[in-house]
């Protein structure tokens, strides 16, 4: 309880910490602040045409089942193609049926441009009677099933998307009230739309049912106090924030598709609504098998922890015949380790889910819906659908672990792993997102760890100290840049990679070699069936071809107002810096006054330790503080009631610490 109560009074300010980091990065289609805009991309080369025109030999063109369904149940998009956010301000364009109506251009790979094309069909549709989707407004779908008096909403998006959304509702389906909230999942495209929709005095005032799986709140908290500047720096990679929508540059995101700024949208800088948490859950479901009846609906849940995402769960309508499986089965490949960065994601289990609601109501569903692409209808055709997706997952589990126990290393279950004709032919088993290749290092990461057992690599050189012995030994910088020119003839792209990204490395001012790896990365971004890898080679390609970025790091507590004290402690044990801290050594308690709880706090051996305890700790200074006092504390912006010896103190604890790197360098020294 006291945990709900914390998170209930802060989650509003929480957003900060997200959008104070993720505010650093670009919008779609556009460069970071004081860098200039991406150079258009070059044509395709005679290899790349070659490749993907062997490539669309392999595809199962004459599967068209998909077209069908993506189109079925439409009623209507925006007028005017283009998304708002409730204050009216334009924010999105999804103007681009004629760009997609187009073949595919020699620069997309054929079969990520048939999963764009399918994936931009924008707009309200009609799962079954009482449910429908928005789809093709953001990555993620929100889905609205109207109950006895209102709209039930299954994950509220972005803001843009769900107010643009419910209006279409509203003006198709009639205006009534928002009766319930249901976040499948603790991924901010399933939730940071809820404020579009409904406020929290609404929800407060009618006692609206705002419905989480369990550890919900926790786990967005966790990865994002922790981990964040690092995932969204990666995350630009992964979802091309500084491309253009183009057919050289961002055509999606492999899971969705990726929404063009519209003219006139959110300035660099300004929080995007991505950085927003949630209304707080009201209802947390702790168990498969837990019913719960919303306006009038049944509703029966299965939990799926660490399937897709750390806190999952599906849920059944018996009435309807109908179940949502949110992000575990879907129309690609998904992750099991995404590249922006995550904790390693249990195939094994994610498998295991699939097959127990196989099981559950395979048989009792008429219509199969989820978070991310088109639904599925007919028993038969659902089954088949959810045993061939459950059946990759096992598949990749299964044979990486075989492969490990064989003594394959990662990178050598990666080129060996290849699914049955069987997995392959099927549309909604390609790799548009996660990729065998990444999914079965990540299987080798979950149980035995990066080291691959040689004892060479016990301490190894970083890339930098190595590139340097490297190309001294191949005869310098112009025979690499030679060699590597060698490679690109004959096709041997991955060789080539490896000398240019050794000789960027060892020679941070050769422009030659950053140019040709620039170009050989914009050629491998054509040829990948992956959105994923494409975007994350233009990304490359963009910065090599610009040159480096002066990184920027955040001030010491950016991002941290509103966290409570624990979070705010975790947060800043990973900021203090060793040396600041160097035979440093403090203790004192924060006592908040208002619930009396007490954080005893130590530095000591360049470490801070803290613990909620019961009472103070004995002979060290109590601070009488909230955990909004304790901020403005340290950042100087407030004193409170403390002592002139207890601001000297929180001075001298607040100078150990360092806010992140922003923009940090990737694909340079």
């Amino acid at each position: 309880m006291w945990f709900r109560l914390v998170c209930t009074s802060s989650i509003a300010a929480m957003s900060l910490l997200s959008t104070a980091v993720i505010s650093q990065e670009a919008a779609p289609g556009s460069a970071p602040q004081g860098v200039a805009p991406a150079q258009a991309g070059k044509p395709a080369d005679a290899v790349t045409t070659q490749r993907l025109r062997a490539f669309a030999k392999t595809l199962p063109t004459s599967d068209r089942e998909d077209y069908e369904l993506v189109q079925r149940g439409f009623i209507a998009s925006v007028a005017d193609g283009k998304l708002r956010t409730p204050d009216g301000q334009p924010a999105g364009d999804v103007n681009t049926d004629a760009f997609f109506s187009q073949s595919a251009p020699s620069t997309v790979n054929p079969s990520l441009w048939r999963n764009a094309q399918l994936l931009q069909k924008h707009g309200l549709f009609k799962v079954s009677e009482r449910i429908y989707q928005i789809r093709g407004f953001a990555i993620s779908n929100m889905t609205v099933i109207v109950g006895d008096t209102g709209y039930i909403i299954v994950d509220p998006g972005y803001d843009a998307e769900a107010y643009t959304g419910i209006q279409l509702v509203y003006k198709h389906l009639g205006r009534k009230p928002i009766t319930g909230v249901i976040y499948t999942h603790s991924h901010t495209d399933h939730y940071a739309g809820v404020r579009a929709i409904i406020s929290d005095e609404d929800v407060a005032a009618r006692k609206v049912p705002v419905v989480a799986p369990e550890g919900f709140i926790k786990e967005i908290l966790g990865e994002s106090v922790i981990a964040g500047p690092a995932m969204i720096r990666r995350a630009a990679f992964q979802f091309g924030f500084g491309l253009p929508v183009d057919a050289t540059g961002n055509v999606n995101l492999g899971l969705g598709p990726q929404i063009k700024p519209a003219a006139g949208a959110r300035a660099q800088g300004q929080a995007p609504a991505r950085g927003r948490l949630p209304i707080v859950p009201n209802h947390d479901v702790k168990q498969t098998g837990e019913t719960l009846t919303i306006d009038g609906l049944r509703f029966e849940f299965q939990m799926a922890a660490n399937t897709e995402a750390p806190a999952e769960m599906f849920f059944y309508l018996p009435d309807l015949k109908a179940l949502c499986l949110a992000e575990d089965a879907n129309g690609t490949l998904h992750n099991a380790l995404p590249a922006r960065g995550a904790l390693v994601r249990d195939t094994k289990s994610w498998a295991n889910a699939l097959t127990e609601s196989i099981s559950r109501y395979g048989s009792r569903t008429e219509v199969l819906f989820t978070s991310h692409f088109w639904p599925r209808w007919g028993s038969a055709k659902i089954v088949d659908y959810l045993g061939n997706q459950r059946d990759a997952y096992e598949y990749l589990h299964d044979q990486s672990v075989r492969l490990m126990n064989d003594g394959l290393t990662g990178p050598e279950i990666a080129r060996a792993i290849q699914y049955p004709d069987t997995l392959a032919a099927k549309w909604y088993n390609h790799e548009y997102y996660g990729t065998l290749s990444h999914n079965s290092r990540a299987v080798y990461q979950r149980y035995m760890g990066y080291y691959d057992g040689n004892p060479a690599n016990l301490d190894p050189m970083t890339l930098t100290e190595g590139a340097a012995h490297y190309v001294e030994a191949l005869g310098g910088g112009a025979r690499v840049l030679e060699l590597a020119g060698t490679a690109i003839g004959k096709g041997d792209n991955r060789w080539a990679v490896e000398l240019l990204n050794k000789l960027v490395f060892a020679e941070p001012a050769n422009r030659s070699a950053q140019v040709k790896l620039a170009d050989l990365y914009e050629q491998l971004a054509y040829q990948a069936e992956s959105a994923t890898w494409r975007n994350g080679y233009l990304e490359a390609a963009t910065e090599l071809r610009r040159g480096p970025v002066e990184p920027k790091r955040a001030a010491p507590f950016a991002g941290l107002l509103g966290l409570p004290t624990d979070l705010l402690l975790d947060a800043l044990a990973v900021r203090l810096v060793p040396e600041r801290a160097k035979g440093v050594t403090l203790a004192f308690t924060v006592v908040d006054p208002a619930t009396g709880r007490n954080q005893v706090v130590q530095v000591r051996n360049s470490v801070l330790v803290h613990q909620d305890e019961t009472v103070p700790l004995a002979g060290a200074p109590v601070l009488k503080l909230s955990a909004p006092q304790f901020y403005a504390a340290l950042t100087g912006e407030g004193k409170g009631s403390l002592s002139a010896a207890d601001q000297a103190l929180v001075r001298r604890f607040a100078e150990l610490f360092d806010g992140p790197l922003g923009n940090f360098a990737i694909v340079t020294p």
